[in-house]
């Protein structure tokens, strides 16, 4: 990847130079200024990228459009325009470690660069800032809501209506499911029985079922929970929450004597999401692959 994108900006320059943009200042911008080494450039910015994916994943993202989006620009004052082919073998290498912007995929943007037109490449540039201030503020707003999330969590450990905490800790999670694009279901009754909701994960639908007591949870409402997934469908899934844990007879009785249909989520895991530690989605296909790999029910999820 350091190949790929060596020659889209400058490693270093002079202050002095209108603009002043190089890879540091690009990297300054995303939030990774302190990756950024120095010394030989293509070294220096193999180590931007590794670092970047190792220690602030989340900023991969902008680090990348940010130099695809200056190197247009650079590119073209050096009247070497960026080709089509370069990025197509830069989403290549992005998409191989896990990663797909949607804005260096677009057709428009590819055919202006197959193009070679002088005349598309600033268009194209403006455009490709445009979008990285849309998806700027969409990460603002999803962080204000995170924020708002955690704040709330927290202080419904300290509620005393506990009765009351449950109904605003179903409500917490709702909108939790729905920040991380889950389409979360709100509860609902079927057949005689109340089911806490359901979320769609990677086109598959998860019951919930949702608890905040005072102790660790104990195995009657998690085997009432084992009945409500498997009175629905061979292959209805579920995810039993309980934000003080569960008890050890618990984990020992859902698992005694029949499959587990479903895996468990504590309050540790939630507080890696509000954290901001790492995604819910993320933390939700490790717990499922876990159960069908190996059939425990309380994976725990290694940050990297």
């Amino acid at each position: 990847m350091a190949k790929l994108l060596y020659s889209f900006l400058p490693g270093s320059g002079s202050s002095s130079w209108k603009g002043h943009v190089t890879f540091a200042s690009v990297a300054h911008q995303a939030g990774v200024g302190d990756f950024w080494l120095g010394g030989g450039k293509e070294p220096a910015i193999a180590r931007l990228i590794e670092t970047t994916l190792e220690r602030r994943r989340d900023r991969f993202e902008s680090l990348v459009l940010g130099i695809v989006r200056e190197g247009l620009k650079y590119r073209q004052k050096q009247n070497d325009p960026i080709k089509a082919g370069e990025i197509v073998s830069l989403n290549e290498v992005i998409q191989k470690i896990g990663f797909k912007f949607p804005s260096l995929w677009a057709s428009d943007f590819l055919d202006s660069l197959a193009s070679s037109a002088t005349s598309t490449t600033a268009p194209v540039a403006e455009k490709q800032e445009a979008e990285e201030k849309r998806r700027r503020n969409q990460e603002s707003a999803r962080q204000r809501e995170l924020d708002q999330l955690r704040a709330e969590f927290y202080a419904l450990a300290t509620a005393k209506d506990r009765q009351k905490a449950g109904f605003a800790f179903e409500g917490v999670l709702t909108r939790l499911f729905a920040l991380f694009g889950l389409k979360p279901r709100l509860s609902y009754r079927v057949q005689g029985e109340q089911i806490d909701g359901s979320i769609e994960l990677d086109s598959e639908i998860y019951l919930v079922e949702a608890k905040w007591e005072a102790a660790p949870m104990s195995e009657g409402p998690m085997l009432i929970f084992r009945g409500k997934v498997e009175g629905k469908s061979s292959f209805t899934r579920g995810i039993f929450i309980a934000a003080n844990g569960f008890s050890p007879d618990a984990l020992a009785a859902i698992t005694r004597g029949k499959q587990p249909n479903f895996f468990l989520i504590d309050g540790y895991d939630l507080s890696l999401v509000i954290e901001g530690r790492v995604e819910l989605d993320v933390i939700l296909r490790h717990k499922h692959r876990v159960l069908a790999e190996e059939g425990t029910v309380l994976a725990r999820h290694t940050l990297s």
